[in-house]
């Protein structure tokens, strides 16, 4: 009989665990519930899309698309960003200032605290969900600043707000001090300085090229905004102001080409019923090429979308009607959308009040009503430009024309050549080494430079997944050809028929790609980099999807062959140089410190020596950013000795007043440890007029306009301030010091002279061992000398070899540095700087000489390894 359970109860049945096939239980308790900003640290690619170089940027573009969306409201005319010498970045708008009253939620957890915190701290919350605050935004999910907040190991909150200027701290998310009032402000805005948090972030290095190309962009996409972008550590300072906006855009991306009108086409379409605006610009060259970028509310979205599509029908239909009309076609066929666009640079920006991306981190625009808008805004005015442009006109359809009549002869010689078996899918190179694997995912094709380097590559490779393609000499230059021209060049052939899927719009299909992963190997001298030059110039121009599909890579062997006695490695780039000198600088090595009377105090060796090496290089870095701004480290360990709260901390500010005759009795340099503080000696010393950093971005803009557009001078500044980002991370370092036994005197410390006037010992001895067992004893006269002495210690009787070539190495040694896929290093080429790229291939590949000869002229002191 079946047991049943009796109908008076009211328990639940409690189900038996079930048991994994690795005998781990699955049950109730294995479901976990994450809570607040535990679910961003838990899984920070879903809000950024990965923990990368890529995701780490998008934090700054978080903060910065923000302070866009306050002047799109009308709000802000000034950003500030800087790269702060402690690894932190700062953004400063002179918006409206985030609000810092209670916020009012039937949530009691929630409700009476500040809004400000609530916007850093609460997922989903911020003032975009309506229109009241912002008609349009890049911010539309609520979580930019608390995905910030949750991923840094901490966020710095000044408001200027209502008179009064406040301060908030957190800590991964976590609140660290609550919001409180500072000192007093007559002006608004708002500045947020964060560090990324090193355990989410392998590399925390924000690069400040990448964040060149993205504030330009927005100064382009904003004509009424100035960009200002500084890096502390480099003082390395550019201003982004461009009153065209994306007709300057265009005319930048078109530098180094001969373009067919003179003039930008510019128009901009407002429909204030379906809160949309569209906004083109766009001008014909006369290369090959073509260049169009595409943005929804200032966003770049890489994809595409609506907007996208909406431009390239009308711009098709409507030239091709044009060109109809005026009897410049002649038989029933007319030039294709690809045709049409051959050397067409263009932006497309759009302005939606409710877009729908794709996932937080927007590439892809999916308002369908977008498309229509765009799509008639745009046939309406090129319709009007054409007709009042006739002389242009004709120019830019006869460009679609002869591309057309390009392209049907280079789908002849693509025939003809597919006929000669060169690119027939079903054969192979016979240069081509190919891979015994057929799973795409798992086999790679190096591109070897000369048949040396491949017979190497060869005979050292993994014959399982990796395919070897030798090259002869240099490829075509594509930026300055068309694809029949293309076709005609052999080597380019070989590559198109072993990569097996196609090339040109009409014969292209990713989907068909032999291997899953491309790799460029070329010798690290000039012509090497010449080589990868034109072949990343073919894959740009010719293949793009495959740079969209991250299927591209640059190996990288080693520049160096080191050898130390018996013991030899190779050696990648300098920075690896410079752990291996420290390894073998560090190896049997004891850092000896005495007393006064010479007993030996503490000897630290191993694990303890190498991490005071590590905090002692550290140390030395930002002790030099500060004393290239003129704040000397020993007065700084001085002042910290007189901290106001006796915590024995750094000031956190440094004001430098120039002496004249109006500041005779103030002139000097002056320390702070709170704002507070500063604003009670500039207030006694009528030094107001020039403002802390949190005002920097209210003064003159660009345009000669001030913050609320009246055309008033900036008043002129006396003073120099500079927040000193350096003192926090200095004074953690310090503690460190302080648990090994030693101290922030012991890193200044000087020699001491005896009454006789001889030098007296050092406080510290570094002992070494050479490669023949022969101690070496060096005094070290403090710790800011420690570092140095230790890579010298790892250069004795060092040989290096220089490689050129990748023939040089053996078959073993071009596996292990280059192509094992447990060692190697390779760089991913990806397509986020679509624009900067575009820019840079027209000028050092185009035909233009000047934009090439002053490129290479501004950028030759930043040249590296340079090998002839």
């Amino acid at each position: 009989m079946e047991d049943r359970p009796s109908q008076d109860t009211n328990t639940t049945p409690q189900a038996a665990p079930a048991i994994n096939a690795d005998g781990h239980n699955y049950s109730e308790s294995s479901i976990k519930v994450l809570e607040g900003l535990d679910a961003v640290r838990k899984r920070p690619g879903m809000y950024i899309g990965d923990t990368t170089a890529r995701g780490l940027h998008h934090l700054v573009y978080e903060i910065a698309d923000n302070a866009i969306d306050e002047h799109m409201a009308n709000r802000c005319n000034a950003i500030a960003v800087k790269l702060n010498a402690d690894g932190s970045c700062s953004i400063t708008d002179d918006g409206s200032g985030i609000p810092v009253g209670p916020y009012s939620h039937s949530n009691p957890n929630l409700n009476g605290r500040p809004t400000v915190e609530i916007v850093f701290t609460v997922l989903h919350a911020g003032g975009k969900f309506d229109h009241d605050a912002y008609k349009t935004s890049g911010g539309l999910h609520g979580v930019g600043a608390s995905v910030v907040n949750a991923l840094s190991e901490y966020v710095e909150i000044e408001i200027a707000r209502a008179g009064k200027l406040y301060a908030m701290s957190f800590e991964r998310g976590k609140v660290s001090e609550e919001l409180h009032v500072i000192g007093e402000r007559t002006k608004t805005g708002t500045k947020v300085t964060f560090k990324p948090d090193n355990e989410v972030f392998p590399d925390i290095t924000f690069r400040y090229d990448t964040l060149v190309t993205r504030f330009r962009e927005l100064a382009y996409l904003n004509p009424g905004l100035t960009i200002t972008l500084e890096n502390e550590a480099t003082n390395k300072t550019e201003t982004f102001h461009y009153p065209e906006g994306i007709a300057a855009f265009v005319k930048a991306l078109s530098d180094g080409k001969n373009v067919i009108h003179q003039d930008p086409i510019y128009f901009r379409v407002d429909d204030e019923a379906q809160g949309l605006v569209v906004e083109i610009a766009l001008q014909y060259n006369d290369s090959y090429n073509e260049t169009l970028l595409t943005f929804a509310n200032n966003i770049n979205t890489v994809e595409g979308g609506t907007h996208l599509s909406g431009f390239k029908t009308a711009l098709t239909r409507t030239l091709n009607s044009y060109a109809r009309n005026t009897n410049l076609l002649k038989g029933d066929s007319a030039p294709t959308g690809d045709d049409l666009r051959e050397g067409l640079v263009a932006i497309v920006s759009v302005k939606v009040s409710d877009p729908q991306f794709e996932g937080q981190t927007k590439t892809k625009l999916g308002n369908a009503e977008v498309e229509g808008f765009v799509n008639t805004s745009v046939g309406q005015r090129l319709t009007a430009w054409l007709e009042e442009h006739p002389n242009d006109a004709k120019r830019v359809v006869q460009k679609g024309v002869m591309a057309a009549q390009a392209r049907e002869a280079a789908r002849k010689a693509r025939e003809l050549t597919r006929r000669k078996g060169a690119l027939d899918a079903g054969g192979l190179p016979g240069k081509l080494y190919d891979c015994t694997s057929k799973d795409i995912a798992n086999s790679e094709i190096y591109l070897v430079e000369g048949d040396s380097a491949g017979g190497s590559a060869k005979a050292g490779r993994d014959h399982r997944t990796q395919a070897i393609l030798p090259l002869k000499g240099k490829i075509l230059n594509v930026e300055k050809a068309r694809l029949d021209k293309i076709l005609g060049f052999e080597e380019i052939r070989v590559i198109i028929q072993a990569l097996n899927c196609g090339i040109g719009a009409d014969d292209f299909n990713p989907d068909k790609l032999r291997y899953g992963k491309v790799i460029i190997m070329t010798d690290a001298d000039v012509d090497g980099s010449h080589i990868r030059t034109l072949l990343l110039t073919f894959f740009f121009r010719q293949m793009p999807d495959l740079i969209r599909q991250n299927r591209i890579f640059i190996a990288q062997p080693p520049l160096y062959q080191i050898a130390r006695g018996k013991k030899s490695e190779f050696v990648l780039n300098e920075k690896t140089m410079k752990n291996v000198l420290t390894e073998l600088g560090l190896d049997q090595a004891a850092l000896i410190a005495f007393r006064e009377d010479r007993t030996e105090e503490q000897r630290i060796t191993g694990e303890k020596l190498l991490a005071l090496f590590k905090t002692l290089e550290r140390v030395n870095d930002l002790v030099h950013t500060l004393e290239r701004r003129g704040v000397v480290f020993g007065h700084l360990l001085t002042l910290r000795e007189n901290d106001p709260k006796g915590e024995r901390r750094f000031p956190r500010i440094h004001l430098a007043v120039p002496h004249s005759l109006e500041f005779t009795e103030v002139g000097g340099d002056y320390f702070f440890w709170s704002e507070q503080d500063e604003d009670a000696f500039r207030a006694k010393h009528g030094l107001n007029e020039a403002d802390p950093e949190l005002d920097r971005v209210t003064g003159e803009s660009a345009n000669g306009q001030s913050s609320n557009g009246n055309a008033t001078p900036a008043p002129a500044r006396r003073t120099v301030r500079h927040e000193l980002h350096e003192v926090k991370p200095l004074e953690q370092l310090l503690a460190r010091l302080d648990e090994v036994g030693l101290s922030a005197d012991d890193y200044t410390i000087g020699r001491k002279e005896s009454v006789t006037g001889e030098l007296e010992p050092t406080r510290f001895e570094l002992h070494t061992i050479d490669l023949k067992g022969n101690p070496h004893i060096d005094a070290v006269v403090n710790l800011a000398d420690f570092v140095p002495m230790v890579l010298d210690a790892g250069k004795r009787g060092m040989e290096i070899k220089r490689f050129k070539g990748l023939g040089e190495m053996d078959p073993d040694q071009l596996w292990d540095t280059t192509m094992n896929p447990e060692n190697r290093v390779l760089l991913r080429v990806t397509w986020d700087a679509a624009s900067e790229a575009e820019k840079l291939f027209s000028i050092l590949m185009g035909e233009e000489v000047e934009p090439r000869r002053k490129y290479i002229e501004e950028h030759a002191l930043d040249v590296k390894n340079l090998d002839v």
